[in-house]
């Protein structure tokens, strides 16, 4: 099989007008109802009539694959609080691109429109974001501590310092407090255990998307 050295990518947009039916479908079932409509008459017929036509030229066309993907354009905006809670790491313009890339296509379950929402946010930054923060917390000993770490707002976990990750905290506490530096801003999280990195201490993304706007403009500030 002789080997590709050129890509081609050749794409069309249709606007189309459908039956009320077809916009009550989910994203996955509304693409796929599609796709059968077309069947091999347009997804088979557009390679076979590129390779004639590149043919004439002496380009072969080694493989080829198709991508079929459908707007609900009559659908609902996608509500910010969604996209916040999905993305509390997001800035205001990514905020805006999840809800483009995402409107239209979000899955009729709640449970599955979280989790799309989500893995869309993730896939348009996925890069940690760090904030400086105070954890207070009670160690094993039973004395109260108050630890420097870093907070990623991605994914909500807390990075201690050098100096306080071999600090060893107390089991069945109540949530521990964290107190992003320069904000007023206090989050509840909790300590699932130690590993040889220190606590896993943990902020739910629940509660990052609550305190969702200072936090982003104070990482926006000391970024």
């Amino acid at each position: 099989m002789s080997k590709a050295n050129l890509k081609l990518n050749v794409a069309f947009e249709f606007e189309l007008e459908a039956p009320p039916a077809f916009l009550e479908e989910s994203h996955e079932k509304l693409c796929k109802a599609i796709q059968e409509l077309l069947g091999a008459m347009v997804l088979q017929g557009m390679p076979t009539i590129t390779a004639k036509q590149l043919g004439k030229a002496g380009i072969a066309v080694v493989s080829h694959h198709h991508h079929i993907d459908v707007l609900n354009t009559a659908a609902a905006p996608v509500p910010r609080e969604a996209l916040v809670a999905a993305g509390p790491h997001l800035t205001d313009d990514e905020l805006t691109q999840l809800a483009r890339r995402t409107g239209g296509k979000l899955p009729v379950q709640e449970a599955e429109r979280a989790r799309f929402l989500r893995r869309h946010a993730l896939a348009l930054v996925g890069d940690f974001r760090m904030v400086p923060c105070v954890v207070s917390a009670r160690l094993s000993s039973g004395k109260d501590a108050a630890l420097n770490g870093r907070l990623n707002l991605t994914n909500g976990s807390v990075l201690l310092s050098d100096q306080d990750r071999q600090s060893r905290l107390q089991a069945n506490q109540p949530p521990l407090l964290i107190e992003v530096s320069g904000t007023g801003v206090q989050l509840r999280a909790g300590c699932a255990g130690h590993t040889l990195s220190g606590p896993v201490i943990e902020v739910a993304l629940a509660e990052l998307a609550t305190h969702r706007d200072p936090l982003i403009s104070h990482w926006q500030k000391t970024a």
